[in-house]
C-alpha cells in the first residue's frame, strides 16, 4: 500500500447532525465517469462560498461555487456555452463571522471541491442550463491538471479520449514532481497532487496490464524522482528488473522519508537478497527526526519480512 504525505484539515465549528442524502467517495476514474452526466477539462476560478448551507451525510455543509471555462468535453453533451457555473460543498458549515476552529488529522477519503486552475471535472446537470454540480459534493472527484495542456492528436483520431486522459495525467505527474504549480498569488492554480497519485490514476484508468506497459515506457524519459516512484509501482507488480532503482530510492537521503518508506515496503514484499543489506543499512543508521524514525520502523519490518522469504544475509 502506498504511503502518501499526511493530510491535515481544519474543521470549522458549526457542524450539524441532521440527516441528509447519502454520498460516498468514488475512488476510481471509471466510477466517477459512470456516475457523471458530463466529464470535461476546464479552467476554474478560485472557489467561493455561496452563503447556502446544505444537509449532506448527516451534517450541515457550506456550499461552494466556481466559474469554469471549458476546454473540451469527453463524455456527455457539451453545454451551449464554454463558461459554466459549478457547485459543491465543504466538509463543514460555519456561521458568518465565526472564528473558532478545531485542528485534526484526517485519514479518510480525499476531501475537496474543484481546484483553481485546470481540472478533469466530473459533473452532474443542474436545474438550469450551464449550471452543474460536482458528481460527489463532499469527497474529491475533480483531478487537478497541469497549467499548460499537453499536445495530443486530432479529435478525429482513434482512441482520442483515451489519449487525452493519458497525456493529461502524465503531464500533471511530470509537473507535480518537477516544479509543481506556482502559488495562486502568482496567478496560477492550486497545488497539484503528488506524482504518486497520478501514477495510481494512470494504472487505475488503463488497468494493470496496459498501465504497467505505459508506466514502463514513461519511466524511461521521466526525471529521476518520478522514475524511482514508478519503479516502486512496477516492483509491486512483480517487475523484478526495477528492484535496483527501488533500492536506490530507499538509500536516497535527499528523497522524502515517506517515499523511502514506500521503497522499503515494496522491497519487503517483492525484493530479493540484493535488498537485505540496504534495508539493514537504513535500520542501523541513527534517526534524528520523527520522519526518519518512522522510516527505520518500516525498514525494520520489511527486513524481517524479506528475511522470512529469502533468509538472512549470512545464510
Amino acid at each position: 500500500m502506498w504511503i502518501t504525505p499526511p493530510l491535515i484539515f481544519v474543521l470549522l465549528l458549526g457542524v450539524g447532525a441532521s440527516g441528509g442524502k447519502d454520498e460516498s467517495y468514488l475512488p476510481t476514474i471509471q466510477a466517477r465517469w459512470n456516475a457523471s452526466d458530463l466529464v470535461c477539462i476546464g479552467d476554474a476560478d478560485s472557489p467561493i462560498r455561496t452563503g447556502i448551507t446544505q444537509f449532506i451525510n448527516g451534517a450541515n455543509r457550506n456550499q461552494l461555487s466556481a466559474n469554469v471555462e471549458l476546454e473540451r468535453c469527453l463524455r456527455g453533451q457539451a453545454p451551449s456555452s464554454s463558461h459554466i457555473y459549478v457547485t459543491g460543498n465543504y466538509i463543514a458549515a460555519a456561521k458568518e463571522g465565526e472564528q473558532g476552529v478545531i485542528g485534526f488529522v484526517y485519514s479518510g477519503p480525499p476531501l475537496g471541491f474543484i481546484h483553481k486552475g485546470r481540472n478533469l471535472l466530473f459533473l452532474l446537470k443542474g436545474p438550469v442550463p450551464d449550471e452543474f454540480a460536482v458528481t460527489v459534493p463532499i469527497y474529491q472527484t475533480a483531478i487537478p491538471l497541469a497549467d499548460i495542456r499537453p499536445e495530443y492528436s486530432s479529435p478525429t483520431s482513434h482512441g482520442f479520449t483515451k489519449t487525452v486522459l493519458i497525456r493529461e495525467l502524465e503531464n500533471a505527474m511530470l509537473e507535480a514532481e518537477d516544479t509543481g504549480r506556482r502559488s495562486t498569488d502568482q496567478g496560477f492554480g492550486d497545488p497539484l497532487c503528488s506524482d504518486i497519485e497520478y501514477i495510481d490514476y494512470l494504472l487505475d484508468y488503463l488497468g494493470t496490464s496496459d498501465g504497467i506497459q505505459e508506466l514502463s515506457r514513461l519511466s524511461n524519459r521521466a526525471p529521476l524522482a518520478i522514475h524511482q516512484d514508478i519503479s516502486v509501482t512496477l516492483l509491486d507488480h512483480d517487475r523484478a528488473e526495477y528492484e535496483s532503482t527501488v533500492i536506490s530510492l530507499l538509500l536516497d537521503e535527499s528523497a522524502p522519508a515517506w517515499k523511502r518508506e514506500n521503497a522499503a515496503e515494496a522491497l519487503g514484499t517483492h525484493g530479493t537478497r540484493a535488498a537485505l543489506n540496504p534495508l539493514q543499512r537504513v535500520v542501523s543508521e541513527p534517526a534524528g527526526t520523527e520522519e526518519l524514525e518512522m522510516l527505520h520502523n518500516w525498514a525494520e519490518s520489511s527486513l524481517k519480512s524479506l528475511e522470512h522469504r529469502v533468509g538472512s544475509p549470512d545464510q
